[in-house]
């Protein structure tokens, strides 16, 4: 504890070589292992959005070709036929993969999806990396008002690394920084407007410098993602609350304001207009996905459960880590109800209301409002901690040790997340066991719509790849729906058939059971230990999330009858099928080879875990 108090409190130069030594870790923790998965498109909106880039072109046309002097006209210039996002992300991916090209001598060569994958993901690394040290401004401009006195210079870069720290160490920031989407960016956009609406708040002034500022982020934001406009709640309500002028001034200002975000967006995202057929067509896929008026397979999640314990329960805890979590619940109620404090309370609000009440409830539906939740849970560690510490005093170092445990508890859920990263991939790790241990010429039923399908060749090794290529051959792979095995009798027949000729068959991840089945009572004694609903802490949570779980269990068991009854005599082995094998990833802390925490994941909300570590399961028949 002494040593602790020398490095924080004595020998401020040791404190800048912290400094420098987190900078180079948040730096691994946003670049390691950047490009897991590749080749193979493991996440489908990465997957997507660097289609969009390999397509980005321009059209040259001839008008008149029989004609001297033809005339050309530039047709569908860098449309990419993609809409569920902006293109600004699209763009800026493109320019990455023309300097990368640069550099390796490769100009004029078409784009790769693993180089268009790979520069989105570089966007995601930096764009987090930024967002750190712009929430590093934020929590320096609200510390004082948390701590209610003026603090040291020494005090406040200890402050700093401490704050750094907790931001390096956040779940969500090192799995979207990984991911080649527009969350890490959305994030940075809004944090940045939160910073600047605090600043504003502080001084009570709006000057156009600021105003513009808000206004080119705002139409950066949308550029990226429509559903951004959301983000214009903010600034909006400031403009109106600040101005102390009358009313045609404030209307001026929320024109100039809408005007300017208006065109920053069409400059950044052009082909929303240029195009907007495609884009209204698009446009209204995403939102009857997302209000429910169209209930895709993949979002079946969501089908009878309750907003806001869905998130409270599904979301922030894995995304956050519990201790972050429940310390942002303490500091919404408990940090003082001053102007900007309320600015960073309006914030969340404004990104989590409007979001938790529809009917897709993904994750990414969220990650604006994470930042600002970690930022008001470390304001509230230093808020609940006396940092003014006198060496002398016992009492002192207890205060220390609460601090020092506080940072530890936040730290601990990143740090285990960042091993996901730090290994290889979990479907690399399981495909190594396919191939060993699965003779050639079995086969394998295995179900239907995961993104990428196991057995996948692992990018690390040519010759065990090529090698990998030729033995798949030899398997006879039956990629079965079983989202519809209840609505279609064909399937039903086909199934009967399969499961009589099936050696293996493989359950690629949580996607379909955990949605579609509630197990029987009849089998609660039945030997399904790792199967997802099995769990104490699986039936706590669900008790919050679902008001009435017998009820819920009834819908599912009522709706998929057929489904119920399949995984119901898979799980108990009385199909004919026992678990061979097991493959998962969760976050994890280990030392030495051994596994010190581990923090099992799949009861979070889908998407968190099956893109980067689903859990794999292997039924052989007996």
């Amino acid at each position: 504890m002494r040593l602790l108090y020398i490095i924080l409190f004595v020998m401020p130069k040791i404190k800048w070589i912290l400094f420098f030594l987190l900078f180079v870790i948040l730096v691994y923790t946003r670049f390691i292992n950047l490009s897991w998965g590749l080749p193979h498109p493991m996440h489908p909106d990465e997957r997507n959005m660097a289609n969009a880039i390999q397509n980005l072109n321009c059209k040259i046309q001839s008008v008149n070709p029989a004609q001297r002097g033809e005339k050309f006209k530039i047709q569908n210039c860098f449309n990419p036929n993609f809409f569920a996002y902006g293109q600004f992300p699209l763009y800026l991916g493109y320019v990455i993969v023309f300097i990368m090209e640069f550099f390796d001598g490769d100009l004029g060569i078409p784009i790769s999806f693993e180089e268009a994958a790979f520069s989105l993901r570089i966007i995601s690394a930096v764009a987090s990396i930024l967002n750190v040290f712009l929430l590093l401004k934020v929590i320096r401009l609200l510390s004082n008002q948390v701590i209610k006195e003026k603090t040291s210079k020494s005090f406040s870069i200890t402050q700093l690394l401490i704050t750094l720290l907790l931001l390096i160490f956040s779940p969500f920031f090192i799995q979207f920084a990984h991911f080649g989407t527009t969350e890490s960016l959305i994030m940075l956009f809004y944090s940045s407007l939160v910073y600047l609406s605090i600043k504003i708040s502080i001084n009570e002034l709006y000057s156009k410098k600021n105003l513009f500022l808000m206004s080119l982020i705002s139409g950066l934001a949308v550029a990226t993602k429509i559903s951004s406009v959301l983000m214009l709640i903010l600034p909006l309500a400031l403009i109106i609350d600040l101005r102390k002028t009358n009313i045609l001034a404030r209307i001026i200002s929320i024109c100039y304001f809408l005007a300017l975000t208006l065109v920053v967006s069409i400059i950044f995202s052009p082909h929303n207009f240029i195009s907007f057929a495609q884009f209204l067509g698009s446009m209204k896929y995403e939102s009857d996905v997302a209000l429910g008026s169209y209930r895709a397979f993949y979002s079946r999640q969501f089908e009878g459960i309750n907003p806001i314990f869905f998130q409270l329960v599904k979301i922030f805890p894995y995304s956050l880590g519990w201790p972050a979590f429940i310390f942002f619940i303490f500091g919404f109620i408990f940090l003082p109800f001053k102007l900007e404090f309320n600015v960073l309370r309006l914030a969340i609000l404004a990104g989590f209301i409007p979001n938790a009440f529809l009917y897709a409830k993904w994750t990414r539906f969220m990650t604006p409002i994470l930042p600002l939740m970690l930022t008001m849970s470390v304001l509230f560690v230093f808020r609940v901690i006396p940092m003014k510490m006198a060496i002398y005093k016992i009492r002192q170092l207890i205060w220390i040790s609460a601090f020092a445990g506080m940072t530890m508890l936040m730290v601990i859920p990143g740090l285990a997340y960042l091993s996901i990263y730090q290994n290889p991939d979990v479907r690399f790790t399981a495909s190594e066991w396919i191939y060993k241990n699965i003779p050639g010429n079995s086969y394998i039923l295995f179900e239907t719509a995961n993104v990428v399908d196991i057995p996948i060749e692992s990018p690390a090794s040519p010759a065990g790849r090529q090698k990998s290529k030729v033995k798949s051959q030899n398997y006879q792979m039956i990629s079965f729906n079983f989202y519809d095995l209840d609505e279609n009798p064909s399937l039903q027949t086909e199934l009967r058939q399969h499961l009589a000729k099936a050696d293996y068959m493989f359950i690629p991840s949580r996607r379909i059971f955990a949605n579609h089945y509630c197990r029987n009572i009849k089998y609660q004694r039945s030997n399904i230990k790792t199967t997802y609903q099995n769990s104490n802490i699986s039936v706590i949570l669900n008790l919050f999330q679902n008001l009435n779980q017998k009820e819920s269990c009834q819908y599912l068991r009522k709706k998929y009858p057929l489904l119920n009854d399949y995984y119901d005599k898979l799980f108990s082995g009385e199909l004919g099928f026992v678990k061979v094998a097991e493959f998962n990833a969760f976050p994890k802390i280990q030392l030495l080879g051994k596994t010190i925490l581990e923090f099992p994941d799949e009861e979070a909300e889908e998407t968190w875990t099956v893109f980067d570590h689903p859990v794999i399961r292997i039924y052989k028949k007996i």
